[in-house]
């Protein structure tokens, strides 16, 4: 919590009214503290602290939910996001989730106020972590990136993240303009 609030302090120092608006007006520092540590789980930068507290400070007059929060907030720093898994000449590799399996995953999504969970039979969450062992083996030790959904994208990265910690899951509205996706393949998409 204490990291939290020093980021706070040094965003505060050059845009003070963004952080008093913020914390505890709209957001208690808790709920801060929460989106960072989502960010940083996922090894996204948040040395961009003035976006990350303009982005909550829009996203929190919708949800207190720190998952929906941290969502938002990669939007609006989505070239951070992107950038360590572009190449040279600025193409995003990136195998995409087949539509059906987005659409399997955003069904079992439950949101509520403070949190949101998905409800996925075991079978089909081993269902996805095998298709994905299947298209990523080839590119074991590199970073890779699969795209999916927004819907999808967080609990895509909560089912792959012990098993395969290296796989970027990046939504598609998380891509900045400009950049073009190179598709390495399809993953999913079983019935």
């Amino acid at each position: 919590r204490q990291d939290a609030k020093r980021l706070l302090d040094r965003v505060g120092e050059e845009h003070p009214k963004a952080v008093e608006d913020l914390v505890p007006k709209l957001l208690p520092l808790a709920t801060v503290q929460k989106v960072l540590q989502n960010l940083l789980r996922e090894r996204v930068s948040i040395r961009d602290g003035h976006g990350i507290v303009e982005a909550l400070g829009e996203a929190a007059v919708l949800t207190r939910n720190p998952m929906l929060l941290t969502e938002y907030v990669r939007q609006s720093i989505r070239r951070l996001i992107v950038h360590p898994y572009l190449t040279p000449s600025g193409e995003l590799p990136a195998f995409l989730l087949d539509p059906a399996a987005e659409q399997q995953i955003e069904v079992a999504v439950e949101h509520g106020e403070q949190s949101s969970h998905l409800n996925l039979a075991p079978a089909k969450v081993r269902e996805v972590l095998d298709d994905i062992a299947r298209a990523v083996k080839p590119a074991a030790g590199s970073p890779v990136a699969l795209l999916a959904s927004s819907g999808a994208r967080y609990f895509l990265r909560q089912i792959t993240e012990g098993s395969y910690p290296q796989l970027a899951v990046i939504a598609h509205n998380e891509i900045p303009p400009g950049v073009r996706v190179q598709s390495l393949g399809s993953i999913g998409g079983r019935n």
